[in-house]
């Protein structure tokens, strides 16, 4: 375990690859941690997303990680502190430096999601560091593979190709914010790593689109993404890809289906509660600051 003196100046710079082992072991060894990510893909944000090193000294005692930039706003993945370090003191040197690292580099709104209430320490620690509520993502879980509907029966579904990267964008710039965007770089893993991505035309023009991932041995499938454009909703179109998903979910063998969804979106937790989906009580609080 490290030990910081609160004598120690505390001190900041941002980290590279060549700092690899040290992010990592930071991760590893912490006695008060956040992260969404993996530590490899905690890794690959070393290579040129915005990554900042707090020590005590000479030794490091901290790191906070965020995501890759678009459009404008980020998302942290990992926070670090290890040592005696007060939690209000780590992050009172940590995140002034942090958000003029993002703010250099053209960040309006970083983002943070808490799971709680394992989280519960960082989301009280940065909501007195200026980090406001911004909303919650609440969890759905389907167990039986039952569905009301059909959905529309004109529309035609397949499989994406990457020739759809283009089309997906679009339905994706339309349908989120910027803080829920995905960009290509995103569309472009999924269509290569996950079991099922399907996007659905209508007049041969790509209007929505759903990607799921597996889980357990294909025991628990997780809905990660269904949007249709404004323009083309009401018309069964959302029904009829998540109809899709269920029977796919269903085809392989799986006991449950998940998502998350925004509190706010009203319309669309409607149409999972309809599709038999409810509510597990487990949920992220979104905090949000504006640089």
């Amino acid at each position: 375990m490290q030990q910081s003196s609160s004598f120690e100046l505390l001190t900041t710079r941002p980290a590279s690859l060549d700092d690899r082992q040290t992010v990592l072991r930071l991760i590893d060894d912490a006695e008060r941690w956040f992260t969404t990510v993996s530590l490899g893909e905690a890794v690959g944000l070393l290579a040129g997303a915005p990554v900042l090193l707090l020590f005590a000294g000479s030794k490091p005692c901290g790191v906070i990680l965020a995501d890759w930039v678009n459009d404008g706003v980020t998302w942290v993945r990992a926070l670090a502190l290890s040592g005696r370090l007060a939690t209000a003191r780590a992050l009172g040197a940590l995140l002034p430096s942090f958000h003029a690292m993002l703010h250099a580099g053209g960040v309006a709104r970083v983002y943070v999601a808490c799971h709680e209430p394992a989280d519960a320490w960082l989301t009280l620690a940065l909501r007195r560091t200026g980090y406001v509520h911004d909303t919650d993502v609440i969890v759905y879980e389907k167990k039986r593979m039952s569905v009301p509907t059909y959905g529309n029966p004109a529309v035609r579904v397949r499989a994406a190709t990457v020739g759809d990267i283009p089309a997906i964008l679009t339905v994706d710039a339309q349908c989120f914010s910027a803080e829920w965007r995905k960009d290509d770089v995103q569309i472009g893993l999924a269509l290569r790593e996950t079991p099922r991505f399907l996007v659905v035309e209508e007049d041969a023009v790509v209007v929505g689109y759903a990607f799921v991932t597996t889980h357990y041995d294909g025991r628990l499938v997780h809905l990660v993404r269904i949007a249709v454009l404004p323009d083309r909703r009401r018309q069964g179109i959302g029904a009829r890809l998540l109809y899709e998903v269920v029977a796919y979910a269903t085809a392989i063998g799986a006991e449950a289906m998940t998502l998350n969804t925004q509190a706010y979106n009203h319309s669309a937790r409607r149409l999972y509660e309809w599709f038999g989906f409810r509510r597990t009580g487990d949920r992220q609080t979104i905090l949000r600051y504006d640089l």
